[in-house]
């Protein structure tokens, strides 16, 4: 256990969090906004993970006791993490989840090499310029990474939102602060094909989550063995494809995996790299691929970098030439 501060200015417990201890704590240095790096999850429901204000990012993280919290943010010229728990959690099971909340927030991600291929190209120079380094939070496990692709197949992402509140409001342990734990595998398998699409997940999203639960250990397995060997289990499963695959690999912090398949990745990235005004569905996958190439080992960061300078408008945006489809009209939500 690790104790730094005397005087804890970080997460404070609600008045029903009162049993909550400070379990551990770290200083990090770096430039690392952890707010800014770490997932979260947006909209209205349920929620594993928030930015409650400014500059700080938490998340709820499961612990043999009851849930654990894990919080990171800035402190000057460093973050600071910390996790939140009751007290008979032991020392071990704090120590791991103070990594893991770290590890969420960017702390550990390590962009050596970056800078050098962004430098490969007078548009990506400028963009690392203006932009920086592009840090890449991971999320804690396997399963909420995949389950959180496998929900975002095929709807848009207020609906993949809406579905993931909807999934851990049902089947996710209840943690402090109004958050709630991602559902371990056991939870997961538990919910029969109906109740997932009453969560407004489709019935071949329902079998991947299942599958994904049953071959978790195996998952855990490839994932220490390496990407290569991740992406050929993942595929393995029924319902997961190149596109679910490489949102799976991307949020557990690999900075090569690209989306193939994506409805607006190929015009986003295409647009900011080449500044040619085009339809969407003029931009092809193969172009680019080809356009990534000289990013090698890099261009999962290539493409966040384009994504972040379209919404900051550093770039020409894709041509927009319909208004936004209506969201399902699903009954259950």
């Amino acid at each position: 256990m690790v104790a730094l501060f005397e005087n804890p200015t970080g997460f404070a417990p609600t008045p029903h969090d009162v049993g909550l201890t400070r379990l551990a704590a770290e200083r990090r240095r770096g430039l690392v906004d952890p707010a800014q790096a770490a997932p979260v999850d947006r909209g209205r429901g349920a929620r594993v993970a928030s930015r409650p204000r400014h500059g700080v990012a938490r998340r709820a993280l499961s612990g043999s006791a009851a849930a654990l919290i894990g919080e990171a943010r800035r402190d000057g010229a460093g973050a600071i993490v910390e996790v939140w728990g009751p007290a008979a959690t032991p020392d071990s099971e704090a120590e791991t989840a103070l990594a893991i909340t770290a590890a969420w927030a960017g702390l550990c991600d390590d962009a050596a090499g970056f800078a050098e291929a962004c430098a490969a190209s007078p548009v990506t120079r400028r963009l690392y310029h203006e932009i920086g380094d592009v840090v890449l939070g991971r999320l804690p496990s396997v399963g909420e990474a995949l389950g959180r692709a496998v929900i975002a197949q095929l709807v848009q992402g207020v609906e993949a939102a809406r579905s993931t509140a909807q999934l851990v409001a049902r089947a996710g342990t209840p943690a402090p602060d109004g958050l709630r734990c991602w559902p371990a595998p056991a939870q997961v398998r538990a919910q029969p094909p109906h109740a997932l699409r009453r969560c407004g997940i489709s019935l071949a999203g329902a079998k991947a989550l299942h599958a994904a639960a049953i071959e978790d250990p195996r998952l855990q397995r490839a994932l220490r063995a390496g990407w290569d060997d991740l992406e050929a289990r993942l595929c393995a499963l029924p319902g997961v494809g190149p596109w679910t695959a490489a949102e799976t690999r991307l949020s557990l912090g690999d900075p090569d995996a690209v989306s193939v398949g994506d409805y607006h990745l190929a015009s986003v990235v295409g647009t900011a790299l080449t500044g040619e005004q085009r339809r969407r569905e003029e931009w092809t996958d193969t172009e680019m691929l080809a356009l990534l190439e000289p990013f090698a080992g890099q261009r999962g960061r290539v493409v966040r970098l384009c994504e972040l300078a379209a919404a900051r408008r550093l770039v020409p945006r894709p041509r927009r030439i319909a208004p936004r489809a209506r969201l399902s009209a699903h009954r259950y939500w």
